[in-house]
Parts: C-alpha cells; structure tokens; sequence
C-alpha cells in the first residue's frame, strides 16, 4: 500500500514554520505537505518504526527541516519532480582514509545539489582547485592549521579553517547581493532598512548586453522620477540625452543633476563604460541631495564602479556585443508622379501655374513605364547643364537612398579582478564602435575605456585606494554645408524632390543629390580624451571612527576639425564646376581644455548601544576649475587634401579664446540616528561657497531633514506581518541654492555682475573716425550687482512596503518642489535710459509630482520571475513672473508649464459657400474657400483672431493640450528556466500633446523649395476626397491660415516602445567545469523592437516632436557572450 497527499508544487525554495514536541512523524510530514506544495511518497510501514520528533522552526528552507526530521531515523529522503521520496537510508561503506596531507570534499547547495565548478583556494597561498561535475575536490600539501576560501558564482564566498580535517564538505547559501541590503548615498553607504530619503538604486546589470555607447541610454525607465529624454542629436552614433530628475527645473532652461563617480563630484557620465558599472543610486529629494549643497540642486547620480571582492581569487570577464541597426520611423516619400500633380495642385489652389510642365509629366510618367532610362537630361534652357528638381523625371525616395539598411557595430570589455589577503583590484578595458546610418560619407563613432582600481590594507588602520581611467572619444561625419544645407541634413533629405536624379546621365552624381557632398566633401570630427585619477587614504584610528581625505583630477581635452572642400560636378561637355555652396574651402579648429581639481576630507563615526545607533559625518570639500579654449578659422584653403591653417591665405581669419576660472568650498555634514531600527531620522546640511558670485553673497547654506518610521518592527504590527511583512512611512524637507542661474539660459558661466563691453574690428564697421575705419568699444550694460542665488525647496513624503514573504515590494513618493528668485524681465524704465534693463530675481516656479514602483520575485518550481513596474508624473507652475498684461507671448503667473495655446477646429468646408458665410478670418490676410479649415468663433465677435494676446483677452485661442509628457511608465519582465532567461524591457508616455508646426508633419508649408510631402498626404482634402485629413494645400504664404495651432492637427504624442528584449542561454556549469570557466552566457537581445503611438508616421514620438526633422533612433539586432573564467 502506498500513502501519499497530492497539492501545488511551488519550489525547494519554500520556508518551513513548524513547532511540535514529541508528535508521531506523520504530523510532521502532513504539516510540510501544507505549506511547501510537495507530496510524500512512501511504502506503507516505512514509518511504523520511527520516533517521535520535536522540531521548532520559523522560515527554515525545507530541505533542513527534512534533514532534521529523518535524522537518526534510519530514513533519507529524494525529490523527485512534485515528490519527496522516503526511503531507508542505505548504510554507507566507509570512506578510504586520505593521505594525511590531503584534504577532500564535496560542495553543494542548500538543496544537496552538487556545485562544480567551484573554486576551493587555501587562504595565503596560490592553492587552489575547482570542483568537478559531482561536486567534490581535492587538495594536497594543505597545512592543519590553514583556512580555505571556497567561492563561485551566485553563492557566498565562504572562509573554513581546517584545523587538521581531511574532508570538509560544504554548503553554499545563495548570495545576497549587498545592493539588496545597502544603498550609496552622498559620502557614504546607508542601511536599506534605515533609508529616510527618496533614494533609488539599480544594479550595474541592467546596462549589461545592450548596444548602447551611454549609459544614460539604459537608464531610461528604470527609475521611476528619472527622464531621459532624447537632444537634438536623436539617433547618431555621438548622441547624448537629456537627464532630469522630477521634471521642472526652470523657465528657459533646464538643470541636470550631478554626476558622482566613486565619490567624487562632477564627472561625466557620457564618458563611462556601461561594463565597469557595479551600481548606480538615484538621489531625489532636497534632503538627500542637501549634502552636495548648491552643485546639487536637482539631484544626484551616484555611479559605483566595479572592484575587486574579499577573499575572490583571480577572475576574468569577456563580453561582447555585435549588432545590426535599422533606422526607424523614417517618411516615406510620394512617388515622383503623385509628388508632381500635389505640387501642381498646390500651386494651383495658390493661384500660381503648374510648376511641373507637361513635358516633364510626360517624362515622369514614361521613366516610371520603364521606356526612359535616364533621371535627367541636357536642360533645354541651359545647354551645358542638366535637368533639376521640377525638370528632371527620377523617381526616387531619398530616405532610402541616404540611410543604410542596416549599420553594424561592436561592443568588446573585457574586465580582471582579484584579491589577496590585503588588497583588491579591478581592471576593465572597453572598445565600442558604431557605425552611423548615412549610406554615403559614413559617420562613425569610436571610444576606448581603461579603468584600474586598487585598494591596498597597508596596515591595520590605512588603507589606500586609486581608482584611475582614461577615456578617448573618435567622432567623424561628413560635413553639413551650412551654406548649401543650412546645416541639417534631415530637412535637406525631406525637402527632396523625389524627380532629383541621383545620377546624372553621364553616369556622375548629381549636384542636388548631396551626394557629392557626403562622399567627397569635408568632415567634421574631434577627438575627446578624459582622464581622471583618484588618490585616497582610510585612516581607522579607532573602531567605528573613519577619516577619508582623497584628491581627483579631471581633464577634457577636447580636439575638434572641421573641413569644407570644394566639391566640383560634371557638366554635359565634360567640364567641370564647383557645387553650389562649396565655395570658397575652409578649415577651422577648435581646442578646449578642461581642469577640474578635487579634494574632498571628511571623518565618520557609528556607534550602536542597546537600541540605540547614530552615525556622524563631517567633512570639507574644495574644487577649482579651470577651462581655456582656442579657436581659428579661415577660408581659402591651397589643397583640400592637407587641411591645415597655415595653409589658408584668407587675409580676414577669424581667430578666438576663451578663459573661465571658478572655486567652489564646502562644509557638509551628516547625523543619522536610528532607535531600534524603527524610528529614524537623518539630518543633512552644506555651507557653500563659489566665485560666480560677489565676496557679499557668496556663500549659502543648504539643508535638509528626512525621519522614518518602521512600523513594521511594533508589536501591534505582528498580526498582519505573515502578509505586509515590512512598512515603512518617510518624510522629508530640504533647500539648495542653485549657482548656475538656471531662469536664463544665456547666463551659462557667470552671473552677470560685471558690465560687459562689445568690440567692434575695423573692417566690420562703417563708421569713419579720423578718416578711417577704428576699432570701437560699445557703451555697456546695466548690471544688478544684487542679483542672487536661485533656491529650491522640495518637501517629500513616502512609503515603502513588502508583502507576501518580501516577494512583493513597493516604494512611493509624493513630493512638491518650488524654485524661487529666477531672473524674470525687471521693471519696465523710460527709454531715454538708452541702455537695456538689467536682470532681476523676480520668478518662481513649482513642480509637483509622484513617485511609484513595484517589483514581485518569485519561483514555481524550476521556473523564476521578475515583474518591475514604475510609475512616475510631474506637472509645473509659474508662481511669479513679471508680466502685469498677462501676455501669452511670455510666461504668466498661474501658467502651466508646456501649456498649449491654439484655435478650436471642427473640420474643414466643404464649399465654397460654406466658407463665405463663416465669421470673418481675415486676421491671416486670406480667403477663404472648401477644405479650409473651419475655426470655432468662440468668443462670439464674428471675427477669428487671438485678441490682444493675453490670457485675459485671448480671441478665440484657448488651452488646447500640455505638452509635458504626464504618466510616464516603464515594464521590465525577465524569466529563467534550466539555463535559458528571457527579459522584456517596455517603457512609454501615457499622455501627451504635440503640435508638430515643421513640414515632418505638414508636407506642404507654403514654400516649393522648404516643403516635403510623403505618403501620408495622401489624405488630403480634394474635390474628389473631400473627407481628407489634411486641409486643401497653397503653395504660398496663404497655406499659413491652415496650419495655425489647433485642435484638429494636435497630435497624441503618447507611446508605448518595447525597448528592449533578450533571450540568454548559460552553458551548464557541469560541462564548464571540463574548461575551467566559471560562466558562458549566449545570448540575442533586440533594441526598439516595436512602438505604440497614434502620432504621425513620420514623426518618432520620443525624438523631439516640435520639429522632428532629427537623425532617426534605430532598430537594433545583436548577440554576444559573456565569459566568466
């Protein structure tokens, strides 16, 4: 007969809570079966026999709790899929003794599972093993009295003296990763279970096997209050993002928060390997921030980088990543034939003729039968020339000729650490290179990473640590033409007649194509080197008291070129001539150096008694920058093969420096106190002083108070801790001043105390003094040599709890934050002044916003998983801004940041009738007739204006949409199961409006040569589609009285992008062992794999959506390896 009980299955991994004295061992049995899900399998009066048990357990892992049970029984125990199998225990011969200088072994896991693979080193010396696929080892020559260091991937390295033992078997317990338990905040770690403040961390792992050339490109989404945001640059391989923390930071501009690398301020995060990344914390509220006082604003980035770990033997890391890129959301352009008739019909509806003839049609339309074979021909009004734009036949979509299908780039790091009894290291080397999209004139990115760090024990109380790295940046495009192209290649791509041949019929390429120009034109590229070097000392003069004190230098040398030759094109007779806008030839170059000298000293102590802990910090901080940049030009180069200044022989070069020099000081402090780990507080402070400000205002102070409460550890808290297992409620007030003037974006570098003076050279005048031309200097400014600081406030309340055994775990925050003293537009002065009016401070702003994440870890079975979900949203105010009118051409007070004014539309005319009897628009100097729009007289006057343009007078605009991107939401799945993982990684915007004014979205904007229809205007209002979606199209200034800001063209700019999935595969540790590698991970991964939007096709919702025209993100496919050795 067999007994058995049958449930859900739910893990090894499940914990046992049992108490019972003296009960029959079925008891027992039938009380695991309860909790852990698994069934027992036994024969019928196997247990007749056994003993009584007494057992008291709380969260025990269960193959414990089953070793406990069947010992001394006579029994063992086998799982075997969803059962635990009981069987007598077989009588084990005994074991061949060893030599006596041998020592073996068996290492396993918590579930007695065999480990190999892993690594058994006797403590001091170069001895060492590894495990072999059942688990055991073996040493010889090991001394009685040495100590071994057992260690290996995903499990705590363990120290185990031997004290004369020949066998020693082992049982790991999973590691937990310290970024579990410990956060870093400024000069400093803090406790997770006493963190006050609004503080994230993410680990190093999730910047791991991406094709990304930034680490901010991994960032996004995953931390909840942290944007990043795509700059102007878009997709090309050199671009940057925008980093911003809990929205607002100012009118005119935006502030950023600083970079902290290993500790030390100011470094650029652009320039850091994503692969020697450890962790990186989020500091969010002012109170946590106050610490780093006026540079620290608007929070703080702390990055951690990797080093060498206690007691690890030497290790080595590989990984790479190859990977092809596809630009996405790219327009796809009109055939040439439709292209032509749209042009013609604007024109038309403008009053003008045709401006394709009909012999060019008939051209168009025989080149797209196939009976013409060339794109162009001899131009019958210009014999030594060709067709062009409106007279040539192509038939050519210009995105596609211009990007690339796919781009391939390269990811190689490789990474070395070790450490001995007294010292650790760290060595990672790092080589990425991406290709650009341009199919012709490629562009191309390249940078080289070294980082060593060192800590060394010197004695029992010093210890010294360098941490130094290099970076060097290689940047090279072709050169924009700002003369031929106005210096964007998007919009000259768009603006493309789809009829430009790309070759001329003398087989050359054409000189509207901009080919030309990519191909054998001049370059733009520089070359940036960034080095930085730590020096440290930790001196420990007693127990719990540390003093730090450590200097940093970092350097930018930054070397830029830029090039435009004369590019030439042949002509029908074979000669000739140089393309237009290339002339004359140029060089010009550029040379920045960038200084930055650190020294940071402070001391902490922490000392616990009963329930009491407290922790002090104190310390002095000194920076000094020092910044000198050169530059000359000159046109008029000898040979554009050497490009050189000295080979220039303009007589007018234009020659420039700069010099910039600033001191920053700091006293900080930091008290922490903590009573029972359950009631909390933090108290923060900084006293700075800096040079961008006069000796009688240059110092402020900063700080910042956050308490806690871990409700979780009161006794009334007990009956629901089997569910809400920790709670904690945290709040928070704090000040910064801000030195970098954030309300006025043309203050950059120093307040403007000083008056400034214009000067004016001899040959840019036209003024005679003495008969001649002079050098003049212009009268200066006003200045307010009472101008302030800009001071922020934030006020922060939050909570974080666990349930369901810490599987679930929750973190929200609700914060206010408010600016004060931006410089606003002083009071207006009579113009007999003759001088413009000085900046005040004057504005104010706030921003409010909230906070969510959520994570749920779990197991069923061989099966593992991970949800993260964050959730964030920010809105801002204009509290205070000089503009008694209200005017809507400025900020107003009770203005909402990114606030969209524009007409009501409801559709366009149907007649010509219809568009007589509506109120009069002539506010636009047009007529107005079918497929016009139709806007809403809201204010009844009979007349479609905007009013006198203010808020209180506004005609018929009103708010129609935010373009603040509100609910922004990031998903992170992963799973693994017997080797394989997967991650899918999705992030979005859930609301907001977009008025897309540029011809990316329009098409036609009212000019042949600026507009670019594409396929999606083919939905256009016609007699024959009068149902179109976009208005009827002028080829003049009239089309302006339709693209007006309005309801009907507002665009949802809301998304949802899977930005990221990876599929792994790890190589069973049982056959690695035969190699000696540690780890082999495969994997494939895809970046932007898909978006969700209903924005216009041709318009990528997370690229800049005022104007669009901007390199395009990719697609991107890749694979790699990670080895561990």
């Amino acid at each position: 007969m067999v007994g058995f009980l049958q449930v859900s299955a739910h893990g090894l991994a499940q914990k046992i809570t049992m108490s019972k004295t003296d009960r029959p061992i079925q008891e027992a049995l039938t009380e695991i079966e309860k909790q852990s899900g698994y069934k027992f399998w036994y024969h019928a009066g196997l247990l007749n026999n056994a003993k009584n048990v007494s057992i008291s357990v709380t969260d025990a892992p269960l193959t414990a709790v089953l070793d406990l049970l069947v010992k001394d029984q006579g029994l063992s125990w086998k799982v075997i899929k969803e059962t635990i199998v009981l069987n007598k225990a077989a009588t084990p011969p005994p074991p061949a003794l060893p030599p006596a200088d041998t020592l073996h072994g068996k290492i396993a896991d918590e579930t007695g599972n065999p480990v190999p693979g892993a690594t058994i080193l006797v403590k001091g010396s170069k001895k060492a093993t590894v495990s072999n696929v059942n688990g055991e080892f073996s040493l010889t020559n090991v001394p009685d009295n040495a100590t071994i260091v057992v260690s290996n991937i995903g499990f705590q390295t363990q120290e185990i003296a031997v004290n004369g033992r020949s066998r020693i078997n082992v049982k790991f317990l999973a590691e937990v990763s310290q970024l579990e338990n410990v956060v870093v905040v400024g000069y400093g770690t803090q406790k997770k279970v006493n963190l006050t403040g609004a503080v994230a961390q993410v680990s190093g792992k999730v910047l791991e096997n991406r094709p990304i050339t930034r680490v901010t490109q991994a960032l996004q989404g995953m931390v909840a209050g942290l944007n990043i945001t795509s700059t102007t640059s878009g997709g090309a391989p050199n671009a940057t993002q925008n980093i911003n923390v809990r929205g607002y930071t100012g009118l005119n501009a935006s502030g950023g928060p600083l970079i902290v690398i290993d500790g030390i301020q100011g470094g650029d995060i652009n320039a850091i390997n994503p692969s020697d990344v450890e962790s990186i914390s989020v500091l969010k509220d002012a109170a946590s921030t106050a610490i780093y006082g006026s540079s620290a604003p608007y929070g703080v980035i702390l990055i951690t980088t990797k080093k060498g770990k206690a007691g690890q033997p030497t290790k080595i890391t590989y990984d790479n990543n190859l990977s092809w890129a596809q630009a996405i959301n790219l327009p796809k352009m009109m055939n040439s034939l439709d292209f032509a008739n749209l042009y013609n019909e604007a024109f038309v509806n403008a009053g003008r003729a045709p401006f394709f003839d009909d012999a060019t049609l008939q051209r168009i339309k025989d080149y797209q039968a196939g009976t013409l074979k060339e794109e162009a021909m001899k131009s019958p009004s210009a014999p030594n020339d060709w067709t062009s734009w409106n007279t040539s036949n192509a038939n050519n979509d210009w995105f596609k000729i211009y990007f690339k299908d796919f781009a391939f780039s390269q990811q190689h790091n490789i990474g070395i650490s070790g450490a001995s009894d007294k010292s650790n290291y760290y060595i990672g080397i790092g080589y990425n290179n991406k290709e650009g999209m341009y199919n012709f004139g490629d562009d191309d990115f390249k940078r080289f990473n070294i980082r060593a760090n060192v800590s060394s024990n010197v004695t029992n109380w010093l210890q010294f640590n360098l941490r130094s790295t290099i970076s060097r940046t290689l940047y090279n495009t072709p050169n924009t033409y700002s003369g031929k192209t106005g210096g964007n290649y998007m919009h000259q791509i768009a603006r493309k007649f789809p009829t430009v041949q790309l070759k001329n019929p003398d087989g050359n390429y054409s000189d509207p194509s901009d080919v030309l120009l990519h191909q054998q034109g001049g370059r733009w590229k520089y070359t940036e080197d960034q080095p930085m070097i730590t020096g440290e000392f930790k001196i420990t003069p007693l127990k719990d008291w540390t003093i730090t004190a450590n200097y940093t230098f970092d350097g930018d040398l930054y070397d830029e070129q830029n090039q435009t030759k004369t590019v030439f094109t042949f002509l029908p007779d074979g000669s000739t001539a140089p393309v237009s806008g290339t002339t004359p030839n140029s060089f010009s170059r550029l040379n920045n150096r960038y200084e930055h000298h650190i020294v940071n000293a402070f001391s902490s102590y922490e000392k616990s008694f009963n329930k009491h802990n407290f922790k002090i910090l104190g310390g002095f901080t000194s920076e000094l920058t020092n910044f000198t940049s050169y530059s000359a030009s000159n046109s008029l180069l000898y040979s554009n093969d050497i490009p050189s200044l000295n080979l220039t022989y303009n007589t007018t070069p234009s020659v420039g420096d700069g010099i910039r020099r600033l001191a920053v000081e700091g006293f900080f402090g930091r008290f922490n106190y903590a009573f029972a780990d359950k009631y909390l507080i933090e108290i923060n402070g900084r006293y700075d002083g800096t040079s961008r400000f006069l000796s009688d205002n240059r110092w402020k102070f900063s700080p910042g108070i956050s308490a806690g409460w871990n409700i979780d550890r009161e006794k009334f808290w007990q009956p629901v801790s089997e569910v809400v297992n920790t709670f904690k409620l945290r709040g928070s007030f704090g000040s910064s001043p801000d030195q970098l003037f954030l309300g006025d974006p043309s203050i950059s570098t120093y307040y403007p105390f000083y008056p400034s003076l214009a000067t004016t050279r001899p040959n840019s005048t036209s003024w005679l003094f003495g008969g001649a031309k002079q050098a003049s200097v212009s009268q200066p400014s006003l200045v307010n040599p009472d101008l302030t600081w800009v001071t922020t406030t934030s006020y922060d309340v939050g909570a974080d709890f666990s349930m369901f055994k810490e599987r679930l775990n929750v973190n929200f925050d609700y914060y206010i934050r408010k600016a004060n003293d931006f410089a606003g537009p002083a009071q207006v002065l009579p113009a007999i002044l003759g001088a413009a009016v000085p900046r005040v401070n004057n504005a104010a702003i706030r921003t409010t916003g909230f906070e969510l994440t959520m994570q749920w870890n779990d197991r069923i079975g061989q099966v593992g998983y991970s949800v993260r979900a964050n959730l964030s949203d920010y809105k801002g105010t204009v509290v205070k801004y000089n503009n008694p009118s209200r005017s809507l051409s400025t900020f107003y007070e009770g203005q909402n940041m990114g606030d969209i004014w524009g007409y009501v539309s409801s559709g366009l005319y149907a007649t010509d009738a219809d568009a007589a009897k509506a109120p009069k628009a002539q506010f636009w100097n047009s007529t107005w007739r079918s497929g016009d729009v139709i806007y809403e007289d809201l204010n009844k006057d009979g007349v479609i204006n905007n009013g006198k343009n203010t808020v209180d007078s506004s005609g018929d605009r009103r708010i129609i949409g935010n373009n603040t991107p509100r609910y922004q939401y990031s998903l992170n799945l992963s799973f693994d199961y017997k080797g394989f993982d997967l991650g899918i990684f999705m992030q979005g915007v859930a609301k907001r409006d977009a008025w897309v004014g540029s011809n990316y979205f329009w098409g036609i904007v009212g000019s042949e040569w600026q507009s670019s229809p594409f396929s999606i205007h083919y939905d256009r209002w016609t007699a024959t589609n009068p149902a179109g979606y976009f208005p009827k199209f002028y080829m003049s200034s009239e089309n302006d009285k339709n693209t007006q800001t309005q309801t009907r063209y507002l665009q949802n700019g809301a998304y949802l992008r899977i930005k990221n999935l990876q599929l792994g595969y790890t190589i069973p540790t049982q056959i690695l062992s035969r190699i000696h590698a540690q780890k082999v991970r495969l994997y494939f991964s895809v970046e932007n794999l898909a978006t969700f939007t209903k924005m216009a096709k041709t318009i990528d919702p997370e690229l800049s959506i005022s104007d669009a025209k901007i390199y395009p993100l990719q697609r991107t496919w890749s694979c790699g390896i990670n080895v561990i050795l």
